[in-house]
């Protein structure tokens, strides 16, 4: 008798391990779409964050040096302007000095730094500015920091502003 009740005993054991390491390795359907949906945006996250912090390893600060050309500042002019006077200001508006300031971070590289100077329309061509910078041995000495730039500035002055 004591033999019946240990074996009925141990069948049960038996069933119940089994049953629970059935269930424990067969999660429900729901939960593991919205685990895996979880770890897929956690995924998409982190790429993200790095094209992020890529991004931002060079930001600007805007300080245009250009005069605005509101129509208050048109109204103050009592003289009637001739197609003479007309000319020179819009030669002027062309060659406007842009200046910005440029904060450099730790892991910017000189292709990175020259495309923000393209976009913030200190240099015209990203490409040639990267190209001046490594055959001139600047790209390998571009210090951490904040940097006045203006487009009015040679590429030298420009890389040895970025690399002192």
């Amino acid at each position: 008798m004591i033999k019946d009740l240990l074996r009925s005993v141990g069948i049960g054991c038996l069933i119940a391990g089994g049953t629970l390491y059935a269930v424990s390795n067969m999660p429900p359907a729901e939960e593991n779409s919205l685990e895996k949906e979880l770890a897929d945006t956690k995924e998409e996250l982190k790429v993200v964050k790095k094209e992020l912090a890529i991004s931002q390893t060079v930001t600007l600060d805007e300080t245009p040096t250009q005069k605005p050309d509101t129509d208050a500042a048109k109204e103050q002019t009592t003289e009637p302007k001739t197609n003479e006077e007309k000319e020179p200001e819009d030669k002027e508006i062309e060659t406007t000095v842009v200046t910005k300031k440029v904060s450099v971070k730790p892991g910017s590289n000189s292709s990175d730094l020259s495309s923000t100077l393209e976009r913030a329309h200190i240099i015209e061509d990203a490409a040639k500015f990267d190209n001046y910078m490594k055959d001139y041995g600047y790209a390998l000495k571009i210090q951490i920091g904040t940097f006045e730039l203006s487009s009015n500035m040679t590429f030298k002055e420009i890389a040895e502003i970025l690399t002192k």
